[in-house]
């Protein structure tokens, strides 16, 4: 599998030594900024307040090149913008992902850190529209500290089974009458997370990912059908270096406004993070500048290491939002979320009820 990846960049690489000239250039920028409240109240909060202010705010830059002889290069650079600190303190800004690619009639190659084809295949309950603090998006302030940690929130793989924006190679096939295909190949997922460096020590990640994708997206008679399959495996860079893999997809149908969507994933760590699973529903409406969304979760997962069972967590939680358009680009939204975390750690018994609420102003170009 390594060497039909490898075999791939070559030829797109010698592709763009024999390139003629560019005929075609563009450049673009593009970002976004929201500003989000969000409280609520949790048994297992670890923040010292049940109520902030937060900013999710991104840059985008992307480049492309037409040659000649119809192949298009192209880079893509997203650079998060909101504050945080390096390791002495100070403000830093860093990059959320960054590639460059080229596309043609053999389809599509890029090269960087960005998600791999077991994500961007991925149909789940999120595609019907779902805002930020909601079923699957619980990425507002009081969220991001509510839960345990210790069962996942959105029909994703976890560890290093989704490989999130480590370095790879992605390749995705032309589109044939509404369906594709996509093949990614990781090296490690801890790298390009931590600078681009090799890991000195293979004590965490996984190495030697493949991801795989599947997808149709179509329309019939005023009904849209959006489909996904997604699978992926790997070695565990701690010994025994176990092999972890998952399984997931999905899909979603439009028609008069409505967008009704649903997934599930599963995966297994072997012995060295367990096992667990998914499943969502999302049913989205949009009407003038008006959405709305109502979502529901329930997932599971084993927490085992060397063999010893650690923990045994259930989560089943659900959420509605509404967000209006005030103009081009400009949106504000309301989430509610209600949800409990039940189950065992080390022989005691967890239950964690969450209520959060969260609003906010979106700003896009």
């Amino acid at each position: 599998m390594k060497n039909v990846l490898m075999a791939s960049s070559a030829i797109v690489g010698a592709a763009a030594l024999v390139a003629s000239p560019a005929a075609a250039q563009e450049l673009e920028l593009s970002g976004f900024q929201q500003f989000m409240a969000s409280g609520g109240d949790s048994d297992f909060d670890s923040s010292d307040r049940g109520f902030a202010f937060s900013t999710n705010t991104e840059v985008h830059v992307k480049g492309s090149i037409m040659a000649d002889n119809g192949i298009t290069f192209g880079f893509r650079v997203e650079f998060e913008a909101d504050p945080t600190s390096d390791t002495n303190g100070q403000s830093d800004t860093v990059a959320d992902e960054n590639s460059i690619w080229a596309s043609g009639n053999f389809g599509k190659i890029e090269f960087g850190n960005n998600d791999g084809a077991e994500d961007t295949f991925m149909v789940n309950g999120s595609n019907s529209g779902v805002d930020y603090g909601g079923v699957g998006n619980p990425t507002s302030n009081f969220l991001s500290s509510a839960y345990t940690g210790l069962v996942r929130t959105s029909v994703d793989f976890v560890g290093g089974v989704d490989t999130s924006d480590a370095t790879k190679i992605t390749y995705t096939t032309p589109n044939f009458n509404g369906f594709s295909a996509g093949l990614s190949y990781t090296p490690d997922t801890s790298d390009g997370s931590d600078g681009n460096r090799f890991n000195n020590a293979d004590s965490s990640g996984v190495h030697d990912n493949i991801g795989i994708g599947l997808g149709y997206d179509g329309e019939f008679n005023g009904v849209g059908i959006e489909l996904g399959l997604v699978g992926a495996f790997g070695q565990v860079d701690a010994e025994p270096e176990d092999t972890v893999y998952g399984i997931g997809g999905g899909a979603a149908i439009s028609f008069s406004g409505f967008t009704i969507a649903a997934g599930a994933v599963w995966d297994d760590l072997d012995g060295n993070g367990g096992e667990g699973y998914a499943v969502d529903l999302g049913i989205g409406y949009a009407t003038g500048p008006w959405n709305f969304s109502i979502n529901g979760i329930y997932a599971n997962d084993e927490i085992e290491i060397s063999g010893v069972e650690l923990s045994d967590v259930d989560l089943l939680g659900g959420s509605a939002n509404v967000s209006y358009n005030l103009a081009p680009g400009v949106s504000v939204f309301l989430t509610g979320f209600v949800g409990e975390e039940d189950g065992d750690v080390l022989g005691v018994d967890v239950n964690n009820d969450i209520v959060a609420v969260t609003s906010g102003l979106k700003l896009s170009f």
